[in-house]
């Protein structure tokens, strides 16, 4: 936190009566608190505006869905998404603790955070290499032109010129530049093995790492200037691109190839647009209990800041996913009704690269868009590292915070490098997108609504949230919390997907493994439980 706007030097005084002693105080050194409410509440808004708010977006590839599927994403945002990130941000100010430490309200509960912490270290890896894909392109923009305007002679498969048929497994020239000089990709998948290093995609990871260390060791995330400059920036690239995107011939094709007949096809669509609408709003990560636990401690409207948070986290999504999908109607008018444009995380590099070369100032532009994604993917990393360092308390632990950061950035170096950074590195980030960074929201999401809910009671959950900020949640949320969890989970159940039986089989292994911590937590202290009512019994 910035030193003017943090208490670092702030101490509480508690004053405890007893028969022997009335004036005993204890002072309690509280760090990393806001003061402010208004600087507060536009850090907890701007974690709402990050990279997968820009980047990830699953349906660009295929116009009969996208529609269905962004309407579904709405209904599960309001539903879902907006009433859970209102409760971990509401548990985090009413426990002032961290993601560990917050789930002592429930003891038998305290292995959902281990569980966030790891969604967290998978959401962070990804960002990490969206963050080295844009701050590629950003460098390929300050060229005479941009490369991806012409087809390469050396490209294969091969490329096709614009306003001509696209043939049968040939691309597009943004397609071709982006998976042959950028990933200098494998073609045949991770069959063989992960391929090469590609070092100068390896290099620019490596800078995205080494900022997000001095972000996250300058507290620079939570200086209100660059927080609003992030923004702001996000903002006014938005607007532009949304208005470029109107005059883009085709741009209307998202609305008239799109079939709703798609929504009764089963619940494979249903569950990805709950799990996009978790991801989108940053829940079950772990930021928002950290977040909230910074809260100030003057009365705050906790609703009205998850109001504002929930709608620019729609605004900057939607805008972004309704500009991607004109680009892509542009490009199948183009090519003549297809474009192979691949699902996952290289849909939205690849249309984004399409736009700007198709509007004037096309290098301006470009420069400007992928160094405003780039700055998405350091700071959103540097939140969920800060969340990370957050689990580390004490005053011993935090004269030496540096080291430990230090260790952790070195970590996802190292780990990054040799999986996201060579050849079949897309492959990696796609699985990482698909499984652990987003279908393990949803039980977990499902777990803490029933904790909080008929666990530690929901009764006494609003009192202490009211004692904490003055405010008493709502009867919608409390309505949405008790029903969720079955929602989530029966839709979640039912939504099988045709996958690849070895992509299947890790990617539900990973899930497992990510949510194993919580049943684990549980089932050890339903045995200690008995343990000690037995013992007790037996004195008796």
């Amino acid at each position: 936190m910035s030193e003017s706007l943090s208490t670092r030097s702030k101490t509480l005084t508690e004053s405890v009566d007893t028969d022997t002693t009335e004036n005993l105080s204890a002072k309690t050194s509280i760090f990393d608190r806001w003061t402010n409410n208004i600087s507060y509440r536009q850090l907890v808004v701007s974690s709402c505006i990050g990279i997968f708010q820009l980047w990830w977006h699953p349906y660009l590839y295929d116009f009969r869905k996208l529609l269905p599927f962004l309407f579904l994403y709405n209904i599960f945002s309001i539903v879902i998404g907006y009433p859970l990130f209102y409760l971990e941000l509401a548990i985090g100010v009413a426990t002032k603790k961290g993601v560990l430490n917050c789930w002592d309200l429930s003891p038998m509960s305290r292995g959902i955070g281990i569980a966030m912490l790891s969604i967290c270290v998978f959401s962070a890896l990804a960002a990490g290499a969206a963050g080295a894909w844009c701050l590629a392109l950003t460098v390929h923009s300050v060229h005479t032109f941009l490369p991806w305007l012409h087809c390469a002679a050396a490209a294969h498969p091969p490329c096709a010129a614009r306003h001509r048929p696209l043939p049968a497994g040939s691309e597009t020239p943004a397609q071709s530049f982006f998976f042959n000089f950028v990933l200098d990709l494998k073609r045949n998948g991770l069959e063989g093995g992960l391929g090469n290093l590609v070092w100068e995609l390896s290099t620019y990871y490596v800078i995205s790492w080494v900022l997000i260390y001095f972000v996250v060791i300058k507290r620079m995330y939570s200086y209100s200037k660059l927080v609003l400059f992030k923004d702001v920036l996000t903002y006014f690239v938005l607007v532009c691109v949304a208005v470029g995107a109107l005059r883009l011939e085709g741009a209307g094709r998202m609305f008239k190839a799109c079939d709703w007949g798609v929504l009764l096809e089963g619940l494979q669509m249903w569950r990805e647009a709950m799990e996009y609408a978790l991801i989108e709003m940053s829940v079950c990560q772990g930021s928002l209990l950290m977040l909230g636990s910074y809260c100030p401690q003057s009365p705050h409207r906790l609703g009205s800041t998850a109001l504002l948070a929930f709608a620019v986290s729609k605004s900057s999504c939607m805008t972004a996913a309704l500009v991607l999908g004109a680009t892509h109607g542009a490009l199948y008018k183009d090519y003549e009704n297809v474009t192979n444009i691949w699902p996952g995380t290289s849909s939205a590099s690849i249309l984004w690269s399409d736009y700007v070369a198709r509007i004037p100032g096309s290098q301006f532009w470009s420069a400007l868009i992928f160094f405003t994604l780039f700055v998405l993917s350091v700071t959103t990393a540097a939140l969920l590292v800060q969340t990370v360092m957050s689990t580390f308390t004490g005053r011993s632990i935090r004269k030496t915070t540096w080291a430990f950061l230090i260790v952790i950035c070195l970590l996802f170096c190292l780990i990054g490098i040799i999986t996201l950074c060579t050849q079949g590195g897309l492959y990696i980030l796609n699985f990482l997108m698909n499984w652990p960074a987003t279908k393990t929201r949803v039980p977990i999401a499902a777990v803490v609504a029933t904790v909080i809910t008929y666990i530690y009671g929901q009764t006494r959950f609003c009192e202490d949230v009211y004692f904490a900020v003055g405010e008493y949640p709502s009867v919608f949320m409390r309505i949405c919390w008790a029903l969720s969890p079955a929602v989530m989970m029966c839709i979640f159940a039912g939504g099988s997907s045709s996958w690849p039986p070895g992509e299947a089989l890790a990617g539900w292994l990973l899930v497992a493994l990510t949510v194993l911590p919580i049943g684990i937590v549980m089932l050890f202290y339903g045995i200690f439980k008995c343990r000690v009512r037995n013992i007790v019994r037996d004195e008796k």
